[in-house]
């Protein structure tokens, strides 16, 4: 969830900087104070506050980061108790594609599923960049080899009435991330001895799989970069940084940033501000941690 949180001031722009005409009028003390005052707050960052360190706050953060003008000097401050990806973003199942679970197409699916795929690339660059570099300090964070599965994604039917669903809804899928429908022999090529209802199971081949927490701790880095990036190149700087604190009030910011971006999912609510005043409806995961056995090089087992 993102909720963007206008301050009770109206936010401060830099001044369009024109050439300056000469003139031979005198400066009184007062307009000259003024003018001190103006170049003061031109000076001044312009400050944001992202509440919320998972998939919507570090995407927040990139794209404030990435879109900015640059000459504007810029800070962003990201605000999360549990650190990068310790929600409910860094123990999510990863499975990533613009369906519903009944395959139909999300809201906004197609932009959403082309922004998603940039960011994916995003973090994929910096996992290699580190790995390729053997002059990188040591990270604090083991993002590994990939954070990414290509392999695509298989969803059986529960029911004839579920397969029927599957069906209508599969035929409005989008030509870049299509569903295809599949035999029980074309299933089993993919994951063998998978047992397919119905001879039918439909397979979404550009489906991918992350790892949600590798995921977000490369975004994370990849804002850096791009702050050590633009701070160099551009004469207006960008600043970043992180603090593991908990935030109960917004009120707490008040003179202090120009906006605040709540990105904090379900605990929007444990806001003051907000608590009963949105219309959100939770719902209950179940999250399987397994562990391969000893003899994991069983051809049977696929992951």
């Amino acid at each position: 969830m993102e909720l963007l949180l206008l301050p009770p001031k109206p936010v401060v722009r830099p001044p369009c900087y024109a050439p300056r005409r000469r003139s031979r009028r005198r400066t009184s003390p007062l307009m000259a104070s003024l003018s001190t005052r103006q170049h003061s707050l031109a000076e001044r960052p312009l400050r944001y506050a992202v509440l919320g360190a998972g998939f919507a706050g570090l995407s927040v953060a990139w794209h404030l980061l990435r879109h900015s003008p640059e000459e504007l000097h810029l800070r962003v401050d990201i605000y999360d108790e549990s650190g990068i990806g310790g929600g409910a973003s860094g123990i999510a199942g990863g499975l990533l594609h613009p369906y519903s679970p009944k395959v139909k197409l999300l809201w906004q699916g197609a932009e959403c599923w082309k922004e998603c795929l940039k960011l994916l690339k995003i973090a994929e660059r910096v996992v290699h960049k580190r790995n390729s570099n053997p002059q990188n300090v040591k990270l604090e964070w083991n993002l590994g080899d990939s954070i990414i599965r290509r392999r695509g994604i298989l969803r059986p039917a529960m029911d004839a009435k579920h397969l029927d669903t599957l069906t209508n809804n599969a035929q409005n899928c989008l030509p870049f991330c299509k569903i295809e429908s599949i035999d029980k022999d074309a299933a089993e090529a993919l994951v063998p001895n998978m047992k397919v209802p119905f001879n039918s199971v439909f397979h979404m081949p550009e489906a991918v799989n992350i790892h949600p927490l590798c995921y977000l701790q490369a975004l994370f880095l990849a804002c850096q970069d791009l702050v050590e990036e633009m701070s160099t190149s551009s004469f207006g700087g960008k600043e970043l940084y992180m603090h593991r604190k908990s935030i109960d009030r917004l009120c707490d910011f008040e003179g202090e940033y120009d906006a605040v971006i709540v990105c904090l999912g379900a605990k929007a609510d444990l806001l003051s501000e907000l608590s009963g005043r949105l219309p959100l409806r939770t719902c209950r995961g179940v999250i399987a941690h397994l562990q391969l056995p000893d003899n994991s090089g069983d051809p049977r087992i696929y992951l």
